[in-house]
């Protein structure tokens, strides 16, 4: 393979990235032959299949020759320096002790592996190391206690006082950092623990970002959360591991590729930056740093107004709907909302409504959230700035908009009325009186009694273990489990002859749903939908494009279904579960149902008409409809008798979506009721 270049080269050297963006002749360095003399472990093995799907496809136009440079650096080391590589790159971004690195596969010393990806610019070593932030988070409590003591600083206390403390010192000496000579104290502070650290590497962040695009561009279909952007291309190696491992099936499906998401390479570096941004509010919101939270998401709003000046949003535009969400546009927008909701804690409506219009005013970016963000804005307006005038001109607004859908419509039709009926607000009235009606009619509502799990408030119950036989309460001695408010209402259907339940929510009738409708929603011939070989479902599913692109398909399943006898829908449901039983998909929890016979045991209950009316709904709107349905189904499977409950415990309210579909499923002749468990002491339930 060849050596390194000397100290001070460029990554690659002259040459070194010949042949790489042109990958598939013979078997080169990244070709899966080359192995040193002994066979490629799994982890190298995913990394290089990876990279050579990229690299010959249409995306390997993102990548220039500077790019090329590491990516020959990487072809150039040894089987063990790529071993060694990919192991460090998928661990998180820090600097690591070199004591704590043992990969016996790589060697027993790993100190020649090491001096070759530093000599290949690909890693850092200690003599990098200048941020005492980052030497100090090497330490473990007893190494900064002893760090602490030497500068007589108090050594009580956890470690994050700990650390706080030889920050605070460092800190009151000027600051320091990489980029500036660090102060006495700091220097100090630097020195005695990289003295105490040892021998710590670094993976090189400038070859790991073209890593990293490349991982990214390999199954893009999958977001890239928090976890994901500090440790890049675990998630798609994961994925490649299971497969090879045979623990994971995706569906079978035509890959079909016509739009290019990226023009060029600046709109990739643009999409990854913003989802770096992403993470990094993220993490904050998740620390509880909310003024830090906030100051990296006007950072970021200022990014993107600056970015949609230059940059070609029209091409944006032309993109369908489903793969707009992997542009920098979409990303940023998803961070300003979270901005609003940063806004919204720290009580400065005031600027969270400044935010919401601005958000508001554009149609290209986040479109499925403008339902929320119409509800947030009017709320805010009425109840936080008092300005019902406005809010009322909102309301209106948000329902002529065609992107609002059916929960948040009824939301902002629900506040409507609350304001037109308030005597408070008798001057606005006028303003309401044409509001367009929506009729959702309650269901029935019942309440059964449930004992509270001491020291859990009204989250936990009490229930007597239903499984030790119907001698409980009877001076038999019985055990006690603790359970749920759904665990407790299935005991109380169960009571009620109702021999088969779950707790499904939603998942329920998902399942259902994508065993009925399987080789609609892998339907061939739509473009776009299916991009590589590791998707659990077509991109579009979750948007109004999916029943657009198989309205007649849909339509014709619809149909069929409204008339089909029972044994025509266990036929349906056999096929797909024989054939395709454990197959990773979006919609489909196979451990839903105990059994195949279970699941066609529900579907003789709920009978045809009703499930095409059901499958109906959810094919023409499945991002907004997938939410709110009940959480319980308890069916007889003797007299096909059934229930479908939404389970509430004390002081649980009805959401706008579990409303919608409440009354949805009555008027398909389902019978559905709200389930109220009322939380009661040992005494008084005892009592009752």
């Amino acid at each position: 393979r060849g050596e390194g270049p000397g100290r001070g080269e460029g990554p690659g050297g002259p040459g070194q990235s010949e042949g790489l963006l042109g990958l598939g002749q013979g078997e080169g360095p990244l070709g899966l032959g080359r192995t040193d003399g002994f066979p490629l472990p799994y982890y190298l093995r995913n990394f290089l299949i990876a990279l050579q799907a990229v690299l010959r496809s249409e995306d390997k136009e993102l990548f220039d020759e500077g790019d090329a440079l590491w990516l020959g650096m990487f072809q150039n080391l040894s089987a063990a320096g790529q071993m060694l590589y990919v192991r460090l790159f998928q661990r998180k971004l820090k600097w690591l002790k070199v004591i704590k690195l043992s990969y016996a596969e790589i060697g027993e010393d790993l100190t020649p592996t090491i001096e070759e990806l530093r000599l290949a610019g690909l890693l850092q070593t200690g003599s990098e190391l200048c941020d005492v932030s980052e030497a100090l988070d090497l330490l473990s409590a007893p190494e900064l206690k002893l760090l602490a003591k030497s500068f007589h600083l108090r050594t009580q206390g956890q470690r994050a006082e700990i650390l706080k403390s030889l920050l605070r010192l460092a800190k009151q000496q000027s600051i320091f950092s990489s980029k500036q000579k660090p102060s006495s104290p700091g220097l100090t502070i630097l020195n005695r623990a990289k003295a105490v650290i040892g021998h710590c590497v670094r993976v090189a962040a400038l070859g790991r970002a073209v890593f990293s695009r490349l991982l990214l561009l390999f199954n893009l279909t999958d977001w890239t959360d928090e976890e994901e952007v500090s440790s890049p291309g675990r998630s798609p190696l994961s994925t490649l591991l299971k497969v090879n491992m045979g623990h994971v099936t995706f569906p079978s499906y035509t890959v079909q590729r016509e739009k290019k998401i990226f023009q060029h390479r600046d709109d990739l570096l643009r999409y990854t930056e913003a989802v770096h941004s992403l993470a990094e509010v993220g993490g904050a919101v998740a620390n509880g740093t909310w003024s830090e939270a906030l100051h990296l998401c006007k950072t970021a709003r200022e990014t993107w107004i600056q970015l949609e000046k230059s940059s070609d949003v029209g091409f944006h535009q032309d993109l369908p709907v489903y793969l707009r969400c992997f542009t920098a546009g979409w990303v940023y927008t998803r961070i300003r909302y979270r901005g609003v909701e940063i806004l919204q804690r720290l009580h400065m409506y005031e600027e969270a409504v400044e935010e919401l219009q601005s958000l508001l005013e554009q149609s290209t970016y986040c479109l499925e959230s403008r339902g929320h963000w119409w509800n947030r804005l009017t709320l805010n307006l009425h109840q936080h700035l008092k300005r019902t005038d406005q809010a009322i001109h909102c309301l209106w607004k948000g329902l002529d908009d065609v992107w609002v859908h059916t929960g948040y419509r009824l939301a902002l039709y629900q506040r409507a009325l609350r304001i037109r009926d308030s005597p408070s607000c008798r001057k606005w009235h006028h303003l309401l009186q044409d509001v367009p009606v929506m009729r959702v009619e309650d269901v029935p509502h019942v309440t059964i009694k449930g004992r509270t799990c001491p020291g859990m408030g009204n989250a936990l119950f009490l229930m007597s273990d239903p499984s030790e036989g119907p001698n409980l309460g009877q001076g038999e001695p019985c055990s006690t489990v603790i359970c749920s408010v759904e665990e407790i209402s299935l005991a109380h259907y169960k009571q009620q002859g109702f021999d088969q339940g779950i707790h499904g929510e939603g998942a329920t009738f998902l399942t259902l749903f994508g065993l009925l409708f399987w080789d609609i929603i892998f339907l061939s011939g739509i473009p776009d939908v299916f991009r590589n070989p590791y998707q659990a479902g077509p991109l579009d599913l979750y948007t109004d494009c999916f029943y657009q692109h198989r309205k007649t398909p849909i339509e014709s399943r619809v149909e069929f279904l409204q008339d089909a006898p029972i044994e025509t829908l266990h036929r349906l449901i056999t096929e797909v579960w024989d054939n395709h039983r454990d197959t990773t998909t979006t919609l489909i929890n196979w451990r839903i149902f105990s059994s195949l016979q279970q699941a066609q045991s529900l579907v003789s209950c709920l009978g045809s008409l009703f499930l095409s009316g059901i499958c109906s709904i959810l094919a023409k709107d499945l991002r907004h409809s997938r939410g709110g349905l009940p959480d319980l189904v308890v069916w007889n499977s003797h007299s096909l008798q059934y229930k479908l409950a939404e389970v509430k415990g004390p002081s649980d309210q009805l959401s706008h979506k579990q409303m919608v579909w409440l009354d949805q499923l009555r008027r398909l002749g389902a019978d559905v009721e709200v389930c109220h468990v009322s939380a009661v002491g040992a005494r008084s339930y005892k009592l009752s």
